[in-house]
């Protein structure tokens, strides 16, 4: 469920960057900006955004392939995490940094319950 809920607010965000001119006041610590350099930043943040969306969707889809689940997860968790300090230290408006941290928690909760099943049903 994790993977299918960071699927959907990934891909919302990064399609919102990539095809929306006013992205940037409707996420939360986005500064106004203008110009081709602030355009092409928004983009690639979208496109980002997508790549990860694509990335966790691959996981849900592949979830028999344990150790392919495991390694998007815990990318994914190591994405958020950075994303997390990055917006703690920079942004003003720390509801983006919330975002970011609740779902690296949600994300190593998941990498931590498979690693829990798999040693139960090694045990076994």
């Amino acid at each position: 469920m994790i993977l299918l809920l960071h699927t959907l607010i990934e891909a919302a965000a990064g399609l919102l960057f990539m095809f929306h001119p006013g992205a940037a006041e409707l996420v939360p610590g986005f500064a106004a900006g203008s110009g081709e350099s602030y355009t092409m930043v928004m983009k690639m943040y979208g496109l980002a955004a997508c790549f990860l969306a694509g990335m966790s969707l691959l996981a849900y889809f592949k979830q028999q392939n344990k150790e392919l689940v495991r390694l998007l997860t815990l990318s994914l968790a190591g994405f958020h995490f950075g994303m997390t300090i990055i917006q703690a230290a920079y942004n003003a408006d720390q509801r983006a940094m919330l975002l970011h941290f609740l779902l690296l928690i949600f994300l190593l909760g998941y990498y931590v319950q498979g690693k829990k099943l798999e040693k139960g049903s090694a045990g076994a």
